[in-house]
C-alpha cells in the first residue's frame, strides 16, 4: 500500500513503537500481524483501519493500556492528513475531540469528551451552532446519556450555548455542571435546569475512578471565573481560552512553532494584561503536560509546549496594545509596573542598600538619570546613601541645595531634581532625595506623583535604616573612645594586649623575628607640669604623640602607655631599621618650638624573639628604657638578648 514500515509489539499490557510518529504501522501480537493503522499524535495512539465497533472489541480484549504507550515524539506532516474530523478523534487514551468545524469561522470552538463509562465528562460543551455535531460524535463514542459531568470553564455562549440541546437529547440522570461560582452566576441565565457542582467546594479536584481531573484557577483569562482542567491520567490540559488561537486552516494539531502567530493575535485581543497572563502560565509550568487542548485553535503537542509558554509569558496584550496609541495610558501602565516592582523589591530584600540600588537603577533606566542620592538623619548626624559606598550610608554634610530643601525651601531648578523626605512617624522633614541629570531637567507632575508614591513606600525602610546605621556608628564611636586616649588620640593601654597578641601571632610564622617594640618616656616631664602648668604638660604630650606618629608608617602602632610613657610597635623590620626609626623619633620630639618647652625622650628598644610573649617583650623594653634614663636620658638603648634569653 506504499506506507512507511513500522511495528508495534504488544508485550503483555504494554507496547512500543518501532517507527516514527505519523507513520503507517502494523500491530503485532504474539509474533503475528493483527491490524494495520496509524500513529498520529504525540502520545502515539494507534488507530486501526476499521470501524469503532471493532476498535471497541480490540480494546476490551487487549485492555485500554494498549492505546497509551509512549514513544519518542517525532512530528510528521501526516498528523493532520490522517485525521478524519467528520467523526470523533481520540487525541489521548479515552480523550476525544468531538467538536465541529464551522465554515468561514476563524474562531473554531472545540469540545472534548473524556470517555469514562456512565461518568463521562464533556469539556466546554460548545455553542448552539455546534450542538448537533457534538451530540452526534458523543453518541459515536459513549452516548450522551452517559455524560455525567459538563465542565464549563467560563460562561461565554460558545461554551454554554449547547446545554439546552444536550439536556433535550438526554444526559445522565444525575448530570452536573462543573464550574466556579463566578461562572454559575451567569450560566443560570442560559435557561439550564441542571444542578451545579462547584470546583472551589471540592478542593479543585474531581475523582473519576482511574483518573482525576485537577482544576487550576486562571481568573480574568478572559473571564473573572475562568479556570482550566488538567487530566492527570493522560497529561492533557484542557486550557479553554488559554493557548487558543485564530485558526483558518481547519486542522486539529499544531505542527510547528508557527502556530504561535495564531496564539499571539488571539491573546493580544482577548487577554487583559501581560502580568495576569504570565501569572497563569507560571502556574501551569509545574504540571506534567503531554498536550494542551484549547477551546480555540489547535491541539499543542508536548514538544511545542515549552517554547510556546516562554513566548506567551512575555506577550504584551490587552490594555498594553491600547497603550501603543495612547501615551497617557502607556504612562499609567508603566507607572503601575514600576510601583509593583518597587513593592516586590521591598518585600524581597532585607537590606536597604539593595532597595536603594534598585531605585537608582530605576532612575537611570526610566528617567535617563545619572545618579541617585538619598540624605536622611537624626539630630546633627546626616547620612548620605549613594552608589559610591554601595548605598551603605555614611556621615556627610548636605550640600547647599539639599540643605535648602531640608530646611523647607523650594527645590532649585537645574541638573539636580530634589524633593523632601518625611518621617512616617513624626511627618517632619527628615532628609531629601536627589536625582542628577546631565542637563537641566524639569520632571512633569504625573511623574512626580509616581515618585511620590514610591517615596512613601520607601520612607519607612529608610527611617529604619537610618536608626540602624546611626546606632552602628555610635557603637563604632564608643569603641573608638574605649580603645583610644582622649588627649592624644593614640591607642590606649586597654587595647595594647589584644593588638600585641595579634601582631605577635603573625610574626611567629616568619622565618626570623620582624617585630620591634619601643618604650618611650618624656624626660623630666614632672618639671614641665610644675613649671609651666598641667595645661602646658598636656600640650607637650600631644606634641610627643604627633612626633611619634609622624615618624612611623601607617602599618605601625603607637600607644599612650600611661602618664608620660608611650609604646611603639614596628612591624616587618630588623634591628638596624628599628634603631634608625627610634633615633628619628627622638630627633622629631626634640625639635625646638616657641609655643612650648623643648623636650627630649628616652627610648628602650627590643626586637621580639620567636614565641616571646607580650609581657616578656615589654619587660625587656622597659629595662632598656631604664638603662637609657640611667645613662643620662635623651638617647636610644637597644636590648640585645643573650642566647640564654632567646631560648626562654
Amino acid at each position: 500500500m506504499g506506507w512507511d514500515k513500522a511495528v508495534v509489539r504488544i508485550l503483555g499490557r504494554s507496547a512500543r513503537c518501532e517507527g516514527d510518529v505519523g507513520s503507517r504501522v502494523v500491530l503485532v501480537r504474539d509474533g503475528e500481524p493483527r491490524f494495520e493503522g496509524t500513529f498520529f499524535s504525540s502520545w502515539s495512539s494507534f488507530v486501526p483501519d476499521y470501524d469503532h465497533e471493532r476498535l471497541g472489541w480490540w480494546r476490551r480484549r487487549c485492555s485500554t493500556s494498549l492505546f497509551a504507550w509512549r514513544v519518542p515524539f517525532a512530528m510528521s506532516t501526516s498528523l493532520n492528513h490522517e485525521v478524519d474530523l467528520s467523526g470523533a478523534v481520540e487525541i489521548a487514551p479515552r480523550v476525544w475531540w468531538v467538536g465541529s468545524l464551522l465554515t468561514n469561522d476563524r474562531l473554531q470552538c472545540h469540545v472534548y469528551l473524556i470517555e469514562q463509562g456512565d461518568q463521562s465528562v464533556l469539556i466546554d460543551p460548545g455553542s448552539a451552532l455546534t450542538a448537533p455535531e457534538v451530540i452526534r460524535k458523543v453518541d459515536q463514542v459513549v452516548g450522551v446519556r452517559n455524560v455525567r459531568w459538563l465542565v464549563c470553564s467560563h460562561a461565554d455562549p460558545d461554551i454554554i450555548g449547547a446545554l439546552p440541546a444536550l439536556e433535550a437529547h438526554g444526559l445522565h440522570p444525575e448530570a452536573r455542571i462543573v464550574t466556579h461560582w463566578r461562572d454559575q452566576a451567569l450560566i443560570v441565565h442560559c435557561g439550564t435546569q441542571l444542578p451545579f457542582w462547584r470546583i472551589e467546594r471540592h478542593q479543585w479536584r474531581l475523582a473519576l475512578g482511574d483518573r482525576t481531573l485537577r482544576f487550576v484557577f486562571t481568573p480574568y483569562l478572559h473571564f473573572a471565573g475562568a479556570f482550566v482542567t488538567f487530566d492527570e491520567a493522560t497529561g492533557t490540559l484542557f486550557s479553554s481560552d488559554l493557548f487558543g488561537g485564530f485558526d483558518a486552516e481547519r486542522t486539529l494539531y499544531a505542527e510547528t512553532e508557527r502556530y504561535f502567530d495564531a496564539i499571539r493575535s488571539y491573546h493580544e485581543h482577548y487577554m487583559p494584561s501581560r502580568e495576569i497572563l504570565a501569572h497563569a502560565v507560571r502556574q501551569l509550568r509545574s504540571l506534567p503536560l503531554e498536550r494542551i487542548a484549547p477551546q480555540h485553535g489547535q491541539v499543542i503537542p508536548r514538544p511545542l509546549i515549552a517554547s510556546i509558554m516562554d513566548r506567551l509569558e512575555t506577550l504584551e496584550c490587552g490594555v498594553y496594545l491600547l497603550s501603543r496609541d495612547e501615551p497617557g495610558l502607556a504612562f499609567l501602565l508603566e507607572a503601575n509596573r514600576t510601583i509593583h516592582d518597587v513593592v516586590d523589591t521591598l518585600v524581597r530584600e532585607q537590606h536597604f542598600a539593595a532597595v536603594a540600588a534598585f531605585l537608582a537603577d530605576l532612575a537611570v533606566r526610566n528617567l535617563d538619570a545619572l545618579y541617585l542620592e538619598i540624605w536622611s538623619g537624626e539630630g546633627d548626624l546626616m547620612l548620605v546613601f549613594e552608589r559610591a559606598d554601595g548605598f551603605a550610608g555614611h556621615p556627610g554634610e548636605p550640600p547647599t541645595d539639599v540643605r535648602h530643601v531640608i530646611d523647607g525651601g523650594a527645590p532649585p531648578d537645574g541638573t539636580r531634581v530634589i524633593w523632601a523626605l518625611r518621617s512616617p512617624v513624626s511627618e517632619r522633614v527628615s532628609g531629601a532625595a536627589v536625582i542628577g541629570f546631565s542637563t537641566p531637567t524639569v520632571i512633569d507632575d504625573a511623574t512626580l506623583a509616581v515618585i511620590g508614591q514610591i517615596t512613601g513606600l520607601v520612607e519607612v525602610g529608610l527611617e529604619r535604616e537610618v536608626m540602624r546605621r546611626t546606632a552602628e556608628l555610635e557603637r563604632v564611636a564608643w569603641h573608638e573612645r574605649a580603645v583610644h586616649d582622649s588627649l592624644t588620640g593614640l591607642y590606649n593601654r586597654a587595647s595594647l594586649v589584644d593588638v600585641l597578641e595579634r601582631l605577635f601571632r603573625a610574626d611567629d610564622v616568619q622565618d626570623s623575628p620582624r617585630v620591634a617594640v619601643l618604650m618611650v618616656d618624656v624626660d623630666h616631664f614632672k618639671e614641665i607640669n610644675d613649671t609651666f602648668s598641667h595645661a602646658m604638660g598636656d600640650r607637650v604630650l600631644q606634641h610627643v604623640a604627633a612626633a611619634l606618629t609622624q615618624s612611623v608608617r601607617p602599618t605601625d602602632v603607637v600607644f599612650r602607655y600611661g602618664g608620660e610613657e608611650f609604646l611603639v610597635v614596628l612591624t616587618d623590620v630588623d634591628l638596624e631599621v628599628a634603631a634608625s626609626v627610634a633615633e628619628r623619633m627622638r630627633q622629631n620630639v626634640s625639635a625646638p618650638c616657641t609655643e612650648r618647652p623643648t623636650v627630649s625622650v628616652s627610648v628602650g628598644l627590643v626586637l621580639r624573639q620567636k614565641d616571646e610573649s607580650p609581657d616578656l617583650v615589654m619587660a625587656r623594653a622597659d629595662a632598656a628604657l631604664y638603662r637609657a634614663k640611667a645613662a643620662g636620658r635623651d638617647r636610644v638603648i637597644v636590648d640585645e638578648p643573650s642566647p640564654m634569653k632567646t631560648g626562654e
